[in-house]
């Protein structure tokens, strides 16, 4: 087996993951191959494992589901290559949280993987139309200025052949109490109040879109929204759930538009 030792470069396939686990936390290896573009599972595997053995990256694997896929994260190592790594984009206050990632639960890894779903998605639907892809998870969004706090799961904006762009606010719902869903809601009908977006760019209100746990939790936010923007009626919120979205993608098919109480 090949050792990299702590000074050592490593190779530019190996830094881009080691980028994307900065940028998305949790991978699984078909995420990792599916955004390398990489065609052999092998040659995704060798790079996974001497990262692993090496302490650039943590492996988890579930051995009670065999057609799992293992998961990475960043590790020690990575934290420290990622450190004196020029390129990009690296927030050094966010490497420290290297540390803590063994010990989210389950639940949240789920989370990240989700969004790395999501983004697959969107890649593939973009290709299709020919559209261009801007993409920025929470990771990206980290200490942007005059934006929704926290920030939402991701910020994307599709950008069409023709020159028009539509942007959009992107949150995974989590299978938490209503309450909590509803505060987040109020959160940005309260960013959009304040005109914090309005004010410091020269771009339209991003649409929001919320990915329900479920179809109860997505009906219970359909009618909060609905009675809400009789007061901000310029905004626009898309609802749909995990397992739609699962199956078929995120798209015009999978998304619900909330539309103003009449």
């Amino acid at each position: 087996m090949k050792i990299l030792s702590p000074q050592q470069n490593l190779s530019k396939r190996q830094t881009d993951i080691l980028i994307l686990l900065y940028r998305f936390r949790f991978l699984n290896r078909l995420h990792i191959q599916n955004l390398l573009n990489h065609k052999y599972r092998s040659r995704i595997l060798s790079w996974l494992n001497e990262l692993t053995n090496q302490n650039y990256t943590k492996q988890y694997y579930d051995k009670t589901i065999a057609s799992s896929p293992s998961v990475y994260s960043l590790d020690s190592k990575g934290r420290k290559y990622l450190k004196s790594l020029k390129e990009g984009n690296i927030k050094q206050a966010l490497l420290d949280r290297v540390w803590r990632e063994a010990k989210y639960s389950s639940k949240f890894r789920e989370h990240c993987l989700s969004l790395a779903d999501i983004y697959i998605s969107l890649l593939a639907i973009t290709e299709k139309n020919k559209s261009t892809l801007h993409f920025y998870t929470k990771t990206d969004l980290h200490g942007t200025e005059h934006f929704i706090s926290p920030a939402p799961d991701a910020h994307f904006a599709i950008e069409e052949k023709k020159g028009q762009i539509i942007r959009y606010f992107l949150e995974i719902l989590d299978d938490i109490p209503p309450a909590a869903h509803r505060r987040r809601v109020a959160q940005y009908f309260k960013y959009y109040a304040s005109g914090d977006w309005q004010d410091n760019t020269d771009k339209p209100f991003p649409e929001i879109i919320f990915i329900c746990p479920n179809t109860r939790t997505k009906g219970h936010l359909f009618y909060y929204i609905r009675k809400k923007l009789s007061g901000e009626p310029e905004m626009s919120f898309y609802l749909t759930t995990k397992e739609l979205v699962d199956s078929k993608g995120l798209n015009g098919e999978t998304l619900q538009k909330v539309l103003e109480e009449e």
